[in-house]
């Protein structure tokens, strides 16, 4: 009967440890000034900035920003960066075991990546115009020409 009441009480105290077991939240949080450009992670289009992601595994992540007017040209220079997410220490072996299972805590492991954009200065009109004249008597010759 002892032996019961100990097996049973070793059983309910393992019980309580894994139902209070801890947990660790894992985020990267992308900020941009200005704000309101896409982010794209890992090729995936995340949102508009600031924009919050939970992910699970740590490692270089491909973060692509760019910023963009209400007819879908560019306004800001396109950013391409590779950022590595490093594990903090209590997420590391051995001290991960304690701190996602047996840990009675929630932590929190928040990576705040901020980006400044450099605003694009378009050409004036006439340029672009012009710009514009030469391809095209660049293409006509090239479908003119005999070889084509």
């Amino acid at each position: 009967m002892i032996k019961n009441i100990k097996y049973f009480s070793f059983l309910a105290i393992v019980a309580i440890i894994f139902v209070s077991a801890g947990c660790v939240t894992r985020t990267i949080t992308v900020k941009t000034n200005p704000s309101n450009a896409l982010v794209y992670i890992d090729n995936e289009l995340e949102g508009e900035s600031p924009v919050t992601i939970p992910f699970t595994y740590y490692g270089t992540r491909k973060i692509m920003i760019e910023k963009r007017d209400g007819e879908g040209r560019l306004t800001h220079e396109r950013m391409t960066t590779y950022e590595k997410i490093k594990a903090p220490l209590y997420n590391k072996f051995p001290l991960d075991f304690f701190s996602e299972i047996l840990l009675p805590i929630e932590l929190e492991d928040d990576h705040v990546l901020s980006y400044d954009l450099v605003k694009l200065n378009p050409p004036p009109i006439k340029e672009r115009q012009e710009k514009l004249l030469k391809n095209a008597e660049e293409l006509r010759q090239r479908v003119n020409a005999p070889d084509f």
